[in-house]
């Protein structure tokens, strides 16, 4: 057993297999290490919460009691991994691509920017494991409330990219999110939300940073 451990959370309506967390996963066994990547749809996409998520790299964690755990996190893992962080006392870093902070207040503004009269109790969410749109129960944001009260006040090593032209998560949130915690570190990218045309450099930047914080070496 690893005394550190490496999790790679995937984002909103995408897998284990997506392009990223692939990129990460040979990178990984490359230079001799593991990178746990957990499915956090859970079979049931329809009723994917923040909780259900959480709960997943929970059950995780706990199969290493004592072991000490490194996030990866892209879009909203970047926001769970964040999150996990706070409740979690074993993480003990974190690195980010484009987290989805504020997660209920940017989906409410874009259900309410819609032309919708009334949140029905299912919208339909362009899933990018089926390559087709898919129902996604609005149970989802009132779990997620739940999670906009957890405070982000804990200091440990925490690296951000983000691409200046993301138009699903705007910069923004992680320029003030780093703004607001020093120990935060911010590099800004010439992409998009995708961060595909910068991820070899990303997967090398993740590694030297958990290099430089002594989690690993290569």
């Amino acid at each position: 057993m690893d005394k550190m451990i490496f999790i790679y959370l995937h984002g909103f309506a995408s897998s284990p297999s997506s392009n990223k967390a692939r990129a990460f996963k040979e990178r990984f066994e490359k230079i001799g290490r593991n990178l746990r990547v957990p499915d956090l749809e859970g079979d049931d996409f329809k009723h994917l919460t923040v909780s259900g998520q959480i709960k997943i790299v929970e059950k995780l964690i706990d199969r290493d009691p004592g072991s000490q755990y490194a996030l990866i996190g892209s879009s909203m893992g970047g926001y769970l991994a964040a999150l996990l962080a706070q409740i979690r006392p074993q993480i003990a870093g974190l690195y980010l691509m484009c987290p989805g902070f504020r997660f209920v207040e940017r989906w409410r503004n874009k259900l309410f920017n819609s032309h919708l009269k009334s949140i029905p109790l299912s919208i339909p969410v362009f899933n990018y494991r089926y390559n087709k749109y898919m129902d996604l129960d609005v149970g989802i944001f009132d779990d997620a409330l739940k999670w906009e009260k957890v405070s982000m006040n804990r200091n440990l090593p925490t690296r951000i990219v983000h691409g200046i032209h993301d138009d699903t998560v705007e910069i923004v949130e992680s320029r003030e999110f780093a703004k607001s915690h020093p120990w935060v570190q911010l590099k800004e990218l010439e992409s998009d939300h995708g961060l595909i045309s910068h991820i070899d450099w990303i997967v090398e930047d993740c590694l030297v940073f958990f290099q430089r914080q002594r989690f690993l070496t290569f």
